[in-house]
């Protein structure tokens, strides 16, 4: 084997390469445009749809066997700053302080000294990007309180639990007119994860940001390990998609899963595989789409069907008594509520587009196809494993009746947290010669 090997290689890396480029800038563009949508259009949808085939072909070409080039990470960096600074998370808040405003503009500012990781390996500069984006979550959550149901909702079962009361028998005080105030409609995970938050600072939102910086700081952390430039600043975008400071003031509980999911991928990537378990576990008990990700977490070698089965059995152990209080209102709160529920029409997805007896013919189809796309295209890596699990949800996301911000920005940052572990594991192919 001689220059010829050698060639071959280089062409694969830069096929890699320039896949790796194209699905972190569609996925900067979903996590933009998404933020940019309160309710559905016709255009934001056709441009999703746009994004996720772009990620799907990217993934096909080998997206997370490469690293996204350093002009490719420069331009998602700017495609994120531009988003951030048209539609900066003020809506949907009252009480607002001059909290929020500099929580905003912090993270406006990590994102553009993001840009220089690029040019210089600082730890120094890394640890504080890290550490200002947590100070950005604080803020936000401190600027202002959400006008939404799921904020009370998990104020008030996280102090339910610890009174002695059954979270899924409660009707919550505080709610908008108009919203949910007599269900918890996720799984237990979503309050217990959040107790310390509501104990120590009477905010569950604290805590929830806690857990999503800790897995941008563990994505950090394996990125400057690695000592590839373009990896540190993949790991901060991460933290600061457009879209995140929403998620944080919202209080969805996306944060959590991504935290858990971002995480147990860097825990793959050091061969902690059944730390893995007990992050993905903390995830699948959060929130009830995550099951979708199990059989591909299964599939993976790094990861295996053991510690899937182990996860499974974490997160039904801390359901289970929840389910046993009350089976009647639980089922109801946690499944039925979302199949009952009619289609929302300013759903961020083509299921008002199908026709009635497909759409969930349709939606089925889709996660297929993404299982088909990931297992055939993607590499069996930890970069593979987020990035598959990020488009396997966007596939989801575009056929769910409910997908909105959270959905497609929990897909986003799947695949640009897959894309940061592609840039730490890439080695480029030089020039030498092999040994016949």
């Amino acid at each position: 084997m001689t220059g010829a090997a050698t060639a071959a290689d280089r062409r694969s890396w830069t096929a890699g390469s320039r896949a790796a480029d194209t699905a972190l800038i569609a996925a900067v563009v979903v996590a933009g445009s998404v933020s940019r949508q309160a309710v559905y259009t016709a255009f934001g949808v056709a441009l999703l749809v746009a994004c996720v085939a772009v990620l799907a072909v990217a993934a096909w070409r080998g997206a997370a066997r490469g690293s996204p080039s350093r002009l490719g990470v420069l331009v998602a960096l700017a495609l994120a700053l531009l988003a951030q600074v048209l539609k900066p998370p003020y809506m949907n808040v009252e009480d607002r302080t001059g909290a929020l405003r500099a929580g905003v503009y912090l993270a406006m500012a990590v994102t553009a000294a993001a840009a220089a990781l690029l040019l210089v390996r600082s730890r120094a500069l890394a640890a504080g990007l890290t550490a200002a984006t947590g100070v950005a979550y604080a803020l936000v959550v401190a600027g202002g309180k959400p006008l939404i149901d799921v904020w009370p909702i998990l104020q008030g079962a996280a102090r339910g639990v610890l009174d002695g009361r059954n979270p899924y028998e409660m009707t919550f005080v505080g709610v908008p007119p108009g919203q949910v105030d007599d269900c918890f409609n996720y799984l237990p995970g979503t309050f217990l994860v959040p107790l310390p938050g509501r104990l120590l600072f009477g905010d569950v939102r604290y805590a929830e940001a806690a857990v999503l910086l800790a897995g941008v700081a563990a994505l950090v952390w394996f990125a400057v390990r690695s000592g590839r430039t373009e990896a540190v600043p993949l790991a901060v975008l991460a933290g600061v998609l457009p879209g995140s400071l929403y998620d944080v003031q919202q209080a969805w509980n996306e944060t959590v899963v991504f935290g858990a999911l971002a995480a147990a991928g860097v825990l793959v990537a050091v061969k902690k595989p059944w730390w893995a378990a007990a992050c993905l576990a903390v995830a699948l008990c959060t929130k009830q789409h995550v099951v979708l990700l199990l059989p591909l977490w299964a599939l993976w070698p790094a990861f295996g069907w053991r510690r899937a089965v182990g996860a499974g059995a974490g997160a039904a152990a801390v359901t289970l008594p929840f389910f046993l209080w009350n089976p009647e209102r639980f089922w109801h709160c946690v499944v039925d509520f979302f199949l009952d529920l009619p289609a929302r029409q300013d759903s961020l997805s083509v299921w008002q587009l199908v026709p009635g007896p497909l759409r969930t013919v349709a939606l089925l189809a889709l996660v297929a196809v993404a299982y088909a796309l990931v297992l055939r295209g993607v590499p069996r890596s930890p970069a593979g494993l987020l990035l598959g699990s990020g488009l396997v949800l966007a596939f989801f996301a575009l056929a769910n009746k409910q997908s909105f911000l959270n959905q497609w920005l929990l897909a986003a940052q799947l695949v640009v947290a897959g894309l940061t572990l592609a840039a730490a594991a890439y080695r480029p192919v030089r020039d030498v010669h092999l040994p016949a």
